[in-house]
């Protein structure tokens, strides 16, 4: 099931980025283990888990972009360009998926990341955790609702 769920998760990736970027979306599956084993812990449909696995995938491949850019790197600038065309594609791919209240949910953090990095920390980003909080939030307000009528 996970093999399926990464397969057509960057099939469809690739359908949706433009050809011109020439970026390989890759994650290894042990990559992938942190927000699988979220996905494994809701009760979510099959085509939302591919959506979600697609924005874990982009925003984990910006970040990894950007923590490759040294100075006087032979690929700096491809790699600055990469990043910051992945957390455009982020947004426009969330968008198409309609996800848009887990965007503005893990905007403030994502800021955070950007401005600590420009500032040289470097620190690992953990974009699976941030998408598991925004399921339980989710869920707890389905709850409410759902009891409230």
């Amino acid at each position: 099931m996970n093999r399926q769920l990464i397969e057509d998760t960057f099939r469809l990736l690739q359908t949706e980025m433009s050809p011109i970027a020439g970026i390989q979306l890759y994650l290894s599956p042990a990559e992938c283990e942190q927000l699988l084993a979220v996905l494994e812990r809701h009760d979510l449909e099959y085509d939302r888990k591919v959506h979600l696995l697609g924005i874990y995938t982009i925003l984990t491949v910006a970040a990894q972009r950007h923590m490759e850019c040294v100075p006087h790197h032979p690929e700096l600038t491809r790699n600055i360009l990469d990043g910051d065309y992945l957390y455009s594609f982020y947004l426009q791919f969330a968008v198409k998926c309609r996800e848009l209240d887990l965007v503005a949910y893990l905007a403030p953090s994502i800021k955070k990341l950007q401005i600590r990095r420009s500032n040289g920390d470097f620190a690992e980003q953990n974009p699976a955790a941030g998408i598991e909080e925004f399921l339980l939030q989710e869920r707890s307000q389905r709850s409410r609702t759902s009891k409230a009528i």
